[in-house]
């Protein structure tokens, strides 16, 4: 099986013929075409020195990450003007990705959930700041020390603020007897996950957690007296025409041919698995699917529509702060737009939905790859040049000239977790050194912060009150960034 999925990929790495015969689309406004050209051949990293912004395509990033197949839906004004798929949904079968490929789309789960949990608070059948215990049947969050300081309400648990742990829960096999959503939460067999409770105090702070949506599940259900699924298919899926969607576990068997397969990030297919934590990260879907609901709620924002939420509650979910209705946001105070975001990964499948606000138009990306992350950032980031947001343009840094004394007090080890960062003043330069001992002469853009201009990685060097260096800042070409201790 491992020689065969070589094979195939060798063919889609080598073969330009056969590689451009796995990019497919639909352009649905021709004035999109030169759109998607640009964003496809012009992935640039988050920042870079000015001259080395090292440009990459689409395909050419899948074939050096190993990334099997990704489907892109990009929506501008209430309507999706492209679409783009690539690569495959299955190797073994050679199953190309189409827009009627259907993606787990892990943590994305959590923006449906959200917007529906917003919706029945707009009937009235639930409030944001109400105690949720009064709307709990069977289980109610148990009492403890926490509790006596704060009741949890719905607007925590949208927000991470419910006072939850982070962990993932557990997946099953499609043979295995799948827990209820009440033994999810009080931690009964068939569940093999511990029992949901507080860990720290409502509102104190905020902790994304799976386990507090799995809460908003059980809300659902307890208020509307149906199956989760059921009720976001009737009240969310088919009245937007989400024809490619479901909460199911296990997914209806109409969407078993249109299925991705999930794959580690050296190509190892994963095998189909069961997410009964259907509100936190169990939903099945497509771009096109989740870029119409998207629409749907800017409509409800820009035209006060009021076919999922009120203008006023809208104006709430894109605020300019830090709360979360449903999305995470990026905002600055130079900028009058908001971009909305989430991100979502599950065990073979990475995925990511992007939106600006002022400009009412948006992109969900979906990978079958634990690889995916990296390449969906830098395609979010060629979409927000495209169409000129104000945000998410990358940062373009000249150098500067810094003296000697200066830059020695760069040098040093530096440790972040297992891994070790060494620096070296070399003929007057800082060097960054690499495990293998490769010298990578790094280059001044700032009295603390230094790039290397082949990697674009950024190195900032932070330091205490009376001067001495504490640590330095690692960021990455695609924006990920990881702390190391000085030693």
């Amino acid at each position: 099986m491992r020689k065969a999925l070589l094979i195939i990929l060798i063919i889609f790495s080598a073969c330009k013929k056969e590689k451009q015969s796995l990019i497919t689309s639909i352009d649905l406004n021709n004035d999109s075409i030169a759109q998607i050209k640009q964003i496809e051949k012009n992935l640039v990293p988050v920042h870079y020195l000015k001259g080395y912004e090292h440009r990459r395509s689409i395909s050419e990033f899948m074939e050096e990450n190993q990334i099997p197949g990704v489907s892109i839906a990009f929506f501008d004004h209430g309507k999706i003007s492209w679409q783009k798929t690539y690569g495959y949904a299955n190797l073994v079968d050679s199953t190309k990705v189409t827009t009627n490929t259907i993606f787990n789309g892990a943590s994305l789960s959590k923006t449906i959930t959200a917007i529906g949990a917003l919706n029945l608070v707009e009937k009235r059948v639930l409030s944001l700041d109400d105690d949720i215990n009064q709307y709990l049947k069977g289980w109610k969050i148990p009492d403890n020390e926490f509790t006596k300081k704060e009741k949890v309400t719905l607007k925590q648990l949208i927000g991470h603020r419910g006072g939850f742990e982070r962990y993932v829960q557990s997946s099953y096999f499609p043979n295995d007897e799948l827990p209820t959503i009440t033994q999810m939460l009080t931690g009964e067999k068939p569940s093999v996950d511990p029992p949901v409770s507080l860990v720290y105090t409502p509102g104190e702070k905020q902790i994304y957690s799976n386990p507090g949506y799995s809460v908003i599940e059980k809300i659902i259900e307890d208020v509307t007296d149906k199956p989760f699924e059921d009720w976001m298919e009737q009240k969310l899926f088919d009245p937007f025409n989400m024809t490619n969607s479901s909460f199911e576990q296990p997914v209806p068997k109409k969407f078993f041919q249109q299925m991705a397969t999930g794959y580690t990030d050296d190509l190892e297919p994963y095998p189909y698995k069961l997410f009964p934590y259907k509100a936190a990260g169990g939903i099945w879907t497509t771009p096109s699917d989740l870029a119409g609901f998207l629409m749907t709620v800017l409509e409800d924002h820009h035209s006060n529509t009021n076919k999922i939420l009120s203008k006023k509650m809208t104006d709430s979910v894109f605020a300019k702060n830090s709360d979360r209705l449903g999305f995470a946001k990026i905002y600055s105070d130079e900028s009058k737009d908001v971009l909305f975001e989430h991100w979502g990964s599950n065990s073979g499948f990475t995925c990511y939905l992007l939106g600006s606000v002022n400009h009412n138009q948006g992109v969900v990306i979906m990978t079958n790859s634990d690889n995916g992350m990296s390449l969906m950032s830098y395609i979010a980031r060629a979409v927000a040049v495209a169409n000129d947001w104000d945000l998410l343009q990358p940062q373009v840094f000249e150098s500067m000239s810094l003296d000697t004394e200066k830059t020695n007090k760069f040098r040093g080890n530096f440790k972040g977790g297992n891994e070790i960062l060494k620096f070296e003043v070399i003929e007057n330069e800082l060097n960054f050194l690499s495990e293998s001992g490769i010298k990578s002469k790094l280059v001044s853009i700032a009295e603390n912060k230094f790039i290397d201009p082949n990697e674009n990685t950024l190195y900032e060097f932070l330091q205490k009150n009376n001067g001495e260096i504490k640590y330095v800042r690692m960021t990455k070409a695609d924006g990920y960034n990881s702390d190391y201790l000085k030693q």
